[in-house]
């Protein structure tokens, strides 16, 4: 049995705090501010592969009721993660992919519109953020004044239902020690329809601190490799995906792979 060293946390919350930079973090609560309310629904709670769009649709008042007439509403949406955290510390439990969706303005009875927005990622480079949470957030925020910090703002979440995937496996030794070399071979696959698996991430754990210590990439038929030398604290295996749709679910395994090191 190996104890949980802490030695390598301090290099992993570093690492855990640049990723969070690299994405604006949006508050992850709803409010209203000052004198106005907003409100924000979406036209369905649950998108999935083949529908990925929504409407949305709110309105803009004063705190009595009273519309509030041709004003500027800014649309963000968040894309949203989970933070990895093994360690159980206090940290914001959610990753955020953000990005505007631009301003669109109120009409006669304050009421506001934007339609057809994908509820989805929209860059082509692979998330930084591995495990994803399968909810997409909106926001409206009508802000009088950038400088003050103050606005009113409100949030609807959307659920994902993401397409299953699988990932086989086979390792080339089951018991390791320090300086060996662990070779996982295998093949990560979902239903036909749902785009190619080639150039999906695989990653490999070995040890209970890091979110991933080796990675490759699938070929034309999703299979992979993937090579991994072990460390004598090394101490926990698992390998997993990390497809790059956000409609696709990654799939795991654990390996049975035991560290005999003294």
């Amino acid at each position: 049995m190996y104890l949980r060293s802490t030695a390598a946390r301090p290099t992993a919350v570093a690492a855990l705090a640049l990723a969070a930079t690299a994405v604006i973090t949006p508050p992850a609560h709803a409010a209203d501010g000052g004198d106005y309310v907003v409100t924000l629904d979406s036209s369905t709670a649950t998108t999935d592969y083949t529908h990925r769009t929504v409407d949305l649709t709110g309105t803009l008042t004063r705190t009595d009721g009273t519309p509030v007439t041709d004003a500027p509403v800014q649309l963000e949406e968040s894309v949203l993660f989970d933070t990895w955290n093994p360690w159980g510390d206090p940290i914001d439990p959610t990753e955020w992919e953000t990005r505007g969706l631009g301003t669109v303005r109120t009409d006669a009875e304050g009421r506001f519109t934007l339609e057809d927005v994908p509820a989805d990622r929209v860059d082509d480079r692979p998330s930084p953020f591995l495990a994803p949470r399968h909810q997409v957030m909106f926001r409206a925020i009508y802000d009088t004044d950038p400088t003050d910090f103050h606005m009113a703002f409100a949030d609807t979440t959307v659920k994902v239902e993401p397409v299953t995937s699988v990932i086989s496996y086979r390792v080339s030794k089951t018991k390791v020690r320090e300086g060996d070399t662990l070779v996982v071979k295998g093949r990560v696959a979902w239903p036909a329809g749902h785009g190619p698996t080639a150039g999906t991430r695989v990653f490999l754990r070995t040890y209970f601190e890091s979110e991933h210590n080796a990675q490759t990439t699938t070929d034309a038929r999703g299979n992979f490799t993937v090579r991994a030398t072990i460390r004598d604290y090394d101490n926990e295996f698992a390998i997993f995906s990390a497809p790059k749709d956000y409609y696709i679910a990654g799939a795991s395994k654990d390996l049975p792979v035991k560290n005999v090191a003294p």
